[in-house]
């Protein structure tokens, strides 16, 4: 079933730029079920809707494997699957192919470097998880499964492929882990987690482009902390924080939020409730995206020491921004709203502001991003 409206936006995926190449954007919108695909023109950051998908209901989290030949979308109601889809390499069109159960309602979902896994977190059943996906892009039916403490919110390995993390949002902890690359298996890094302060509330994930260092962001404070990287070990040493949500916009710390609270319906005060974390391709900006304020804020990356200097904080128009993401050469970031009717399109300077150039209609409850550059038709 193809209907017309939804949005776009992107997760800059690490794919070779050209001069000759069409840029496609994936957003699921859970309200509806749908995944909407949109062309980016990198010339002026217009979105244009190519086709929408009917998923399954509560579809959410996505991963583009690295070869850029599969995209995979978890459900977030029983059975929990992962649906998995063909990219066309010259039109971006998604024709599904397979389906493989998943050992949770995931909150996150990405693969390794290599495409060998897919990696997998439960906010709700505190647990993260891989399974092996095979040749031919089919995710194993043996899943393993890891318990980590209160709402593990993220997993991704660090660009060597050695080692793989986790925001553990409810326990305050960022989870460290060896990956194993024949099997799959995580395997504790020392006690297994760096602990940052309370509520916190550690969520995703960003990692410098030459792999030294890792930037969390915390949904409860609305800071950044950057953490140095052992290249040997994968142990993570917290080098710098950095506080991104100005005295002007008047919130109040966070609490945890969960099926039985998301909305904090019976308290009504403002509070911090940060989402999403982007590095640009040069690593040497940091920009998160705050939900109660509708805002983006924008930090400085020094990227030889991994320090961090919040640079400001920027309205968007889209009204609870979950996910944000760079267009693959970073001149533009596409913007989701958990509440917005519309997604946005906007230039990026290099100190991080944000000039609002266009929008497009956008599905219901549209949040996670997924970009990627193809080889023009």
């Amino acid at each position: 079933m193809r209907k017309i409206a939804v949005i776009a936006a992107a997760v800059a995926s690490g794919l070779c730029l050209s001069a000759n190449a069409a840029t496609y954007a994936y957003v699921s919108s859970p309200g509806d079920g749908l995944i909407s695909q949109y062309r980016l023109d990198q010339d002026n950051g217009a979105l244009t809707l190519v086709e929408q998908i009917q998923a399954g209901d509560q579809v959410n989290p996505m991963a583009i494997t690295p070869d850029g030949k599969v995209l995979f979308a978890a459900l977030r109601v029983k059975p929990f699957q992962v649906l998995g889809y063909r990219i066309d390499s010259k039109t971006g069109h998604l024709t599904p192919f397979t389906q493989a159960p998943l050992a949770e309602s995931m909150a996150y979902l990405s693969t390794d470097r290599k495409g060998r896994y897919l990696l997998a977190a439960s906010y709700g059943a505190d647990l993260v998880s891989v399974q092996k996906i095979a040749k031919d892009y089919q995710p194993s039916a043996n899943v393993l499964r890891y318990k980590t403490g209160l709402h593990a919110h993220s997993i991704r390995t660090e660009p060597s492929n050695r080692f793989a993390y986790a925001g553990n949002l409810g326990t305050d902890k960022v989870l460290q882990y060896r990956l194993d690359a024949q099997t799959g298996e995580l395997s504790p890094i020392g006690s297994g987690y760096v602990s940052v302060p309370d509520k916190t509330g550690p969520r995703h994930l960003a990692f410098s482009p030459n792999g030294k260092f890792l930037y969390v962001v915390g949904e409860m404070s609305g800071t950044v902390t950057a953490f140095s990287i052992d290249h040997t070990t994968g142990a993570l040493t917290q080098i710098a924080d950095a506080n991104g949500i100005p005295a002007r916009l008047k919130l109040a710390h966070g609490e945890v939020r969960d099926a039985r609270n998301n909305d904090l319906k019976d308290d009504p005060t403002p509070r911090i409730w940060a989402a999403d974390l982007r590095i640009s391709q040069d690593g040497k900006l940091l920009l998160m995206s705050e939900r109660t304020s509708s805002s983006v804020s924008a930090f400085a990356v020094d990227p030889s020491t991994g320090g961090l200097e919040f640079l400001d904080n920027y309205p968007v128009q889209e009204q609870q921004p979950r996910n944000i993401a760079f267009s693959p050469d970073g001149r533009w970031l596409l913007v989701t709203g958990e509440k917005s009717a519309k997604v946005g399109t906007y230039a990026v300077s290099k100190d991080g502001a944000l000039t609002r150039v266009g929008e497009a209609a956008s599905g219901k409850g549209a949040l996670w991003i997924e970009i990627l550059q193809t080889p023009d038709a």
